[in-house]
Order: structure tokens, then C-alpha cells, then sequence
């Protein structure tokens, strides 16, 4: 008998734990599945936008000011903003599904994806993305897509599998940036996590829009 859980003990760590109740709710509310859902599209979009733009100036957004012009570095660092704080709402939607299996674990890994967006945010939007800022975001980046992918590996397994590969791309280049200069070559290694980030935030999209229909609990 130890091992039923029945209505009444599941109505009374409710009430014990209201607030802890209130929250996992919150986070998992079909408006904020829906926001999360469509500021992923607008990530996605925002990668894809810069990324184009960084490609005809030849790398010129990356460069800053001094290579592509006050109003062009301006908008670069507007979209590099963008596609990180549009990531938020996902971030908590996500932390929301993982807190159900272990929330130390969620905790962690949440901390981990807020404050990767968050500093990569500042640093473009101050122009201040040095090296260590780098690094650290792109580590913490890899830490929360690795905890994305393991929790649904086996509920959604190609989305997981595609999470843990991008989290592996990632930690690479935060590797790769941390010993830098490598050889181009090397480096050129690392290239597959911006288009894998950028297919990443639309597959987001659509598996918080799916939500309604499939359990990724």
C-alpha cells in the first residue's frame, strides 16, 4: 500500500505546498505556453536575421561600429538582444515541464539558461561581449540545452537528441573560445551550433504549441 498515492494525499501536499502548486501551474499555463511558443518564432527570426546581415557585410556585425557603421551596428545589437530575451518565457515554460521530474535539477539547469540569455544580452547590447563573458555564456548555454535534451529524450526523443547535439556544439565553442587563437580550421568546427540554435528556436515553437496534444510531462 506504501506505494499508491491516492486523491486525498495528492489534495493534501497541495495544500501544504500552495504556493509550490500555484507556481508549477503558472509556469505551465496555456497563455504562457503560447507566449513562449510565439517569442521563439521571434528569436528564430532574429538569428536569421542577423545572421544574413552579418553575411553581407562579411562579418562586418561581429566587427562592430568601425566595420559596419553606427546605424548597422546598432540594429546588429537590437537583434542579438532580441533572440536572447525572447528566449525567457521559453526558459520558464521549459522549467515548469522539468520540475515535475526533479526541481533541484530544474533549478539548476533553468539558473543556467536565464543567465546565459541574460549575459548574452548585455554583452550585445553593450557592446562588451569579451572573451570570459563569452565563454561563460556559451558554457552555461550548453549546461541548460543538455538539461533541455536529457529531460525529453525519451518523451520527445528526436527533440531531445537534437538539444543534447546542439548543448555539445555549444560546449565546444566555449572550449574552442576559451583557448583561443586556435587554428580557423578548428574553429571553423564549432560553425554548426548557430544554424542547430537557429532550427532550435522554431522546433521550441512548435513543441510548446503542440503542448495542448502531446504530453511533455
Amino acid at each position: 500500500m506504501s506505494g499508491i498515492v491516492t486523491p486525498g494525499a495528492v489534495n493534501n501536499a497541495a495544500e501544504a505546498h500552495p504556493i509550490a502548486s500555484t507556481d508549477h501551474q503558472a509556469t505551465n499555463s496555456p497563455g504562457l505556453q503560447s507566449l513562449a511558443g510565439v517569442a521563439a518564432i521571434g528569436a528564430g527570426i532574429a538569428w536569421i536575421v542577423w545572421a544574413a546581415l552579418n553575411a553581407r557585410t562579411h562579418g562586418g556585425l561581429d566587427v562592430g561600429a568601425a566595420a559596419v557603421g553606427e546605424p548597422m551596428a546598432r540594429l546588429g545589437a537590437l537583434l542579438m538582444v532580441s533572440w536572447n530575451l525572447l528566449l525567457l518565457p521559453a526558459a520558464v515554460a521549459f522549467d515548469g515541464h522539468m520540475r515535475k521530474r526533479s526541481s533541484a535539477d530544474a533549478s539548476l539547469v533553468s539558473l543556467a539558461g536565464v543567465t546565459a540569455l541574460l549575459f548574452w544580452a548585455f554583452g550585445g547590447a553593450t557592446h562588451t561581449i569579451t572573451p570570459t563573458l563569452e565563454v561563460s555564456y556559451l558554457a552555461l548555454s550548453a549546461l541548460w540545452w543538455g538539461g533541455i535534451g536529457a529531460h525529453f529524450r525519451r518523451q520527445r526523443p528526436a527533440f531531445g537528441i537534437f538539444t543534447l547535439v546542439l548543448a555539445g556544439f555549444a560546449l565546444w565553442d566555449a572550449i574552442l573560445t576559451a583557448f583561443e587563437p586556435v587554428p580557423w580550421g578548428l574553429y571553423l568546427t564549432a560553425a554548426p551550433k548557430l544554424p542547430l540554435a537557429i532550427v532550435w528556436d522554431f522546433w521550441v515553437a512548435w513543441v510548446l504549441a503542440m503542448r495542448g496534444r502531446v504530453n511533455l510531462s
